[in-house]
């Protein structure tokens, strides 16, 4: 049946690349996969993973000068992005980044998967009107697999945050199967969705948290009020019903807590070459809907724990390193909670079906 998950034992035996801190492995984890090996360069993130999967065989070097792995049911990873982002230079030519992911196409040539999973960023998909990817697709393609792409928004599986990435699925050929992604569980109810969940507000995902967290957030004390005209001067704190803004790895760029009272544009004048002044006021507006909702009397960055929160890190998670190095690796990560819905509709079977059948040629 198409709709069977294949697997060579009675567990699911996962091999994961590109690691980081282990949001992807966490969400197969969840959804039932067991994760027997881990990749990644950075130290922290591997010590990290060593700490939440003692039982894995986890690997701090280079993947390229991995040879041998173990046998695997489903390969996954997110091969690094920076040179897709619309955040980045997006120049992929000049950046050998972007070709990690023949590092991937490696070990799967190697493993022979009946599954793999990679992620990257949502760009991919748009960069040099989609080039980029078409020559994954076609490589995964030519490696003998059924592959399925879609970007996903965090938010839609009920993450408490607005992030959109781009997920490649393969199936290897002899199965006969295709991947079908999981619909959305969240979002604005349309006639074609059905019946959904509103999304979850990432002030109530922290609400219980330290409000003045010392030492857990980033603070600019060179300028005034910790912060810059220009980090100013973009839209930095999401409403406190809504899911949060992308958590990204730098900490210098996290966006502020939601209990912080709002900005305002005090002057500009930037045609002059002069920049602007935004400053705090008095006003909440987060305590109009709820004014027993906490409140920053000054206001602040959302912390390191409260990041790890807004990407549904377990309470409990905390990654090995200093401060910066912590937000790096969960700002790099993968939600575990979209990882699990995707995971859990792979094993389950439910997203599988029956690969379209080859048109006969006509001689």
């Amino acid at each position: 049946m198409s709709n069977i998950f294949e697997k060579n034992g009675n567990e699911i035996r996962v091999l994961s690349l590109f690691s980081g801190c282990g949001g992807m492995d966490f969400g197969v984890e969840s959804a039932g996969g067991h994760v027997i090996f881990s990749n990644d360069v950075f130290a922290d993130a591997c010590k990290t993973l060593e700490k939440y999967f003692p039982g894995a065989d986890i690997r701090n070097e280079d993947i390229a000068g991995i040879s041998t792995f173990p046998d695997a049911d489903v390969v996954v990873g997110g091969y690094p992005c920076q040179s897709f982002s619309m955040a980045g230079n997006r120049d992929p030519e000049k950046d050998e980044r972007t070709s990690l992911y023949k590092q991937f196409l490696r070990v799967i040539s190697v493993v022979r998967p009946k599954y793999f999973v990679a992620e990257n960023v949502s760009g991919l998909k748009q960069l040099s009107s989609g080039t980029f990817l078409k020559e994954q697709l076609d490589a995964y393609g030519k490696e003998g697999y059924n592959v399925s792409h879609h970007v996903l928004n965090a938010k839609d599986y009920g993450v408490p945050q607005s992030r959109k990435r781009l997920f490649i699925v393969g199936v290897r050929k002899d199965l006969n199967q295709v991947f079908e992604f999981p619909s959305p569980t969240h979002g604005k109810e349309t006639k074609k969705s059905g019946p959904l969940k509103p999304y979850t507000s990432h002030g109530e995902a922290i609400k219980n948290m330290p409000l003045w967290p010392e030492g857990e957030f980033y603070e600019r004390p060179d300028v005034e009020g910790n912060f810059s005209w220009y980090y100013m001067s973009r839209n930095r704190k999401a409403k406190w019903a809504d899911p949060a803004f992308t958590v990204v790895a730098n900490w210098r760029h996290i966006t502020l807590h939601p209990a912080s009272p709002v900005m305002t544009l005090t002057w500009s004048n930037l045609a002059d070459g002069w920049k602007q002044r935004w400053d705090f006021s008095s006003e909440y507006e987060h305590l109009e809907a709820n004014p027993k909702r906490p409140k920053l009397e000054h206001a602040r960055r959302l912390s390191w724990r409260e990041c790890a929160r807004i990407q549904t890190f377990e309470s409990r998670f905390t990654p090995v390193g200093d401060t910066a190095s912590k937000f790096t690796q969960i700002g790099n990560a993968v939600p575990p909670k979209l990882a699990k819905a995707i995971f859990a509709h792979l094993f389950s079977g439910a997203g599988l079906v029956a690969a379209p059948a080859k048109p006969t040629k006509v001689r």
